[in-house]
């Protein structure tokens, strides 16, 4: 279940549901949930030179992109958002 608003430009909202394929790799684009010091998060995963990109899309400028180099895991990807879906 989204928690926040990092990633509302992307259609994901606080409270929706989402399906996640479990996996341990992710490509440039795709939407992941990371694992960052046992706090999870969910952004669009960037490949640059020496490090990764977690980059956040949202209407809240409070949200910066997450720079790593290492300590982190990727979970899954995000395979669809269940919008406003009742549990």
């Amino acid at each position: 279940k989204a928690k926040g608003d990092s990633m509302n430009k992307k259609g994901i909202n606080s409270g929706d549901l989402l399906l996640v394929r479990q996996q341990q790799t992710a490509k440039n684009g795709d939407l992941v949930v990371a694992l960052i010091n046992d706090e999870a998060t969910i952004k669009e995963y960037k490949v640059l030179d020496n490090a990764v990109a977690l980059i956040p899309h949202s209407t809240n400028n409070k949200h910066k992109p997450i720079i790593l180099t290492n300590d982190f895991i990727i979970q899954g990807i995000i395979v669809t958002v269940l919008a406003g879906l009742p549990v």
